[in-house]
């Protein structure tokens, strides 16, 4: 019997999970480490330190924003190969500063290459190569980030301590340099055809491909939808919890040096806290699927509270649960949250337009977090403020969300 073939979409996807996880993983997710040791280095406010994640959850904001126009029915992969080689180089100039403002250019630039070359790509590509399973496959392929961010955030953690920050931005950017520039340049194809295949389809792979449903789906358009009073509080929402999310992750390493734990500890938490992070994605779309968008939701701002009093109380060994699980669950709004809760509360008739507005406004939030809290330790020299500030407001939207988004029974399919 002829031995079955692996169909080349799940190459697809572990080539995403590698990618990924090597620029996510670095770029976005071992961020923190830095802010203690570049801030002494260079003798500047961790607030000016912190602005850097700002830059670059601004570059991401402000490709997305021109990326529907970027990105044609062709030259999706070609960008990509474009990008990640400037990924590289912009990194590698990272370990040159000696100004900070050198370090904003930089990270401004990650954040652009960044968004050009991981969810969104990903996003178009994988919709070509599979009809069924797209969610399962988009999981899968961001897990990397949260994998990526523990194995990165572990090395990273070791190799400041030995060689200094600025080496280790070397050996970053040489990570990415053999790892996610293979991947898009041998791996990736952006349709099946391409190889003489056509898209996954579950139970029809090798079938005749059945005709497209004629059936609109159901939902609102974008403009119906801006008329709502939900679409705008849910607009509010994004931002404030960009802001609470982003601030706050920037604050995880050098608050638990603060308070008496080693960066070599720190960098191994952030890696613990990543490899939940990336189970958590799945885990989180179980419950979205089993209990709701209310309770889904809902449980991934009290991960957030429950972070930010881990990180309040983390002198207390039992705290580092909180934290753990907290960042898990709720650092994913981006990533998992809202593309699970759009269609569910808006229904998929105009998906990608009612998304588009959420995904740049949390971004927008995520710009202004890490200034925010930076300077909350500036002025307090704790960031204890900062988190009660979290507690508050993270459990406003709570309330809110428990009495307007709708139940399991109301929402869409």
């Amino acid at each position: 019997m002829e031995k079955k073939k692996i169909f080349y979409g799940w190459i697809i996807v572990a080539a995403g999970c590698v990618i990924m996880a090597a620029t996510m993983g670095i770029l976005s997710n071992c961020n923190s480490l830095f802010i203690k040791p570049i801030s002494e280095d260079l003798g500047i406010s961790r607030q000016a330190v912190s602005a850097i994640i700002s830059l670059l959850s601004f570059g991401s904001m402000a490709a997305s924003f021109f990326a529907g126009r970027i990105f044609n029915e062709t030259n999706i992969i070609r960008i990509m190969k474009i990008a990640v080689i400037v990924m590289v180089l912009s990194c590698f100039a990272s370990s040159f500063a000696t100004d900070i403002r050198m370090l904003y250019v930089t990270f401004a630039i990650n954040g652009v290459t960044m968004c050009l070359t991981t969810t969104l790509p990903m996003t178009f590509i994988l919709n070509n190569w599979f009809k069924d399973k797209v969610g399962y496959a988009l999981g899968l392929a961001s897990m990397g980030s949260g994998f990526g961010g523990a194995l990165f955030s572990a090395i990273a953690g070791q190799l400041i301590t030995r060689l200094g920050w600025r080496m280790t931005y070397r050996i970053l950017a040489l990570s990415i340099l053999i790892t996610a520039v293979p991947c898009i340049f041998l791996f990736l194809r952006l349709r099946p055809e391409e190889m003489g295949l056509e898209p996954y389809r579950e139970q029809h792979e090798a079938a005749e491909q059945p005709q497209e449903s004629t059936v609109s789906a159901a939902g609102y358009t974008y403009s119906e939808a801006r008329r709502l009073p939900l679409f705008w509080i849910l607009c509010a929402a994004a931002v404030i919890l960009g802001l609470c999310m982003n601030g706050m992750y920037s604050t995880v390493s050098a608050n638990l040096q603060d308070n008496g734990y080693s960066l070599a500890f720190s960098a191994n938490f952030l890696s613990i806290c990543m490899l939940v992070m990336a189970a958590s994605k799945i885990l989180l779309g179980k419950i979205f699927d089993r209990f709701g968008v209310r309770i889904g939701f809902c449980w991934a701002c009290l991960a957030l509270f429950l972070a930010t009093l881990g990180l309040l109380f983390c002198r207390v060994p039992a705290a580092l649960v909180l934290i753990c699980i907290g960042i898990g669950f709720g650092f994913i709004f981006g990533a998992v949250v809202f593309p699970l809760s759009i269609p569910l509360v808006f229904g998929k008739k105009d998906y990608r337009a009612i998304m588009g507005p959420y995904a740049s406004l949390i971004s927008l939030g995520g710009v202004f977090g890490p200034i925010v809290f930076g300077r909350i330790y500036d002025m307090t020299g704790s960031y204890n403020p900062g988190y009660v500030f979290n507690l508050v407001i993270v459990g406003i939207v709570i309330l809110v969300m428990l009495r307007i988004l709708p139940n399991r029974n109301d929402q869409f399919s």
